[in-house]
């Protein structure tokens, strides 16, 4: 059940660790002037069977890596003391797994167990009838390279695969933003459209109604203007949605200059009138093509802040907008009185994420905006962007 767990490379691996080591590393193979001392001198098969009962904790090795390495180590020294067999390969693949798999701190534990099971076996060889210092020396020096070459492969192997994790996880983490910045963009635009419909359609209509038997041709004509509001946003929200189905093809980023441009300013200054706010509109020096997302911020701009003075000040409000440019920054100014009628219903077209998104909208443009009450009463919104965006 355990070894069902246990993937093919694992076993593999593990069988063939523990059948060179069987092979080459025990009595087995060797002539018996060239073996060292030894408790036992047991025979060929019990050799095998006792250097083969390693392979299952090899096998199972990635479930407690420190665990099987120290295990082993102790396994092999006894081995080494009793039947003369010195495993190698086992205790190398055991040693690199607890390197990658586990901190420093652990897996130098288990090297350090390795050296001392392999110190034994340097003291095997000594006892070796034909063995020389020179021979000793060399089988010390290729066992330490073994050991140390081992650990070192294993942190090596879990340093790469923490920098993968980490690339993995940053990647993750990019697309997640990407995602939520998309999202937040997304709902600027459909509260920019639909508040500013909504908010301008519903006070007209409550006007219409008031007018509706005193004056009929001016409740007409408020309900003409609610009429075209509602076409203007839905036609706008079909360029959006045809937007997104693009990007969503595509990939591409949302353009911008297909919801909305400074050209259509004058049609929000005509819907405001219409619902009874007064606007003066100026601009100075705005001749030329700006860059199309400077120019639908700076359209947002001015519609939140003319949905606001229609939605807070209401009928009779007077404001004043004004877009100046220099060489490389666009002011924009929105400026309100109080001689307004506050309609009822004001309470429930607040939304509270206007200026929010707003300033949103500016700050990744690399501009700055101000809002606040006036000293001489009603309110004002202050934007500067760059020409260029950063």
């Amino acid at each position: 059940m355990l070894l069902s767990t246990v993937s093919r490379r694992d076993v593999a691996s593990a069988a063939a660790a523990v059948g060179l080591d069987t092979l080459l590393f025990t009595s087995i193979m060797e002539n018996a002037e060239n073996r060292g001392w030894s408790a036992f001198d047991p025979s060929a098969a019990v050799v095998a069977l006792l250097g083969l009962a390693a392979f299952p904790a090899l096998a199972l090795r990635k479930r407690a890596p420190v665990a099987v390495s120290l295990g082993l180590s102790a396994y092999a020294a006894a081995l080494t003391l009793t039947v003369g067999s010195r495993p190698l390969a086992s205790l190398l693949v055991a040693l690199y797994t607890a390197a990658a798999l586990r901190p420093v701190r652990r897996s130098g534990w288990c090297l350090v167990a390795t050296f001392g099971a392999h110190s034994i076996t340097v003291a095997y060889e000594t006892s070796a009838p034909t063995s020389n210092w020179l021979t000793i020396a060399g089988v010390a020096i290729v066992f330490t390279l073994f050991d140390l070459a081992a650990w070192f492969l294993g942190r090596w192997a879990a340093a790469t695969s923490r920098h993968a994790r980490q690339l993995i996880e940053t990647r993750e983490a990019m697309a997640e933003e990407a995602v939520s910045a998309e999202r937040l963009r997304i709902a600027r635009e459909l509260h920019d459209i639909v508040a500013h419909a909504v908010t301008v359609m519903v006070l007209q209509v409550a006007g219409a109604r008031r007018q509706l038997r005193r004056d009929p041709a001016l409740a007409e004509a408020a309900l003409q203007s609610v009429e075209a509001v509602g076409k203007q946003a839905m036609a706008e929200l079909r360029r959006l949605l045809e937007v997104l189905r693009t990007v969503a093809a595509t990939g591409d980023d949302l353009d911008a200059e297909a919801t909305a441009s400074l050209a259509n300013l004058e049609v929000l200054v005509k819907q405001a009138e219409t619902a009874g706010v007064t606007v003066k509109l100026s601009t100075r020096g705005m001749a030329g093509q700006l860059d199309p997302s400077v120019e639908l911020t700076a359209y947002r701009i001015v519609q939140e802040a003319l949905t606001n003075v229609t939605r807070h000040a209401g009928p009779g409000a007077h404001a004043d907008v004004i877009l100046s440019r220099r060489d490389d920054s666009i002011a924009i100014d929105v400026e309100n009185d109080q001689a307004g009628t506050v309609p009822a219903v004001t309470s429930q077209l607040t939304s509270g994420y206007g200026l929010v998104g707003l300033r949103e909208r500016v700050k990744l443009m690399g501009g700055e905006i101000s809002t606040g009450a006036r000293d001489e009463g009603g309110y004002r919104v202050h934007a500067t962007l760059p020409a260029v965006p950063s």
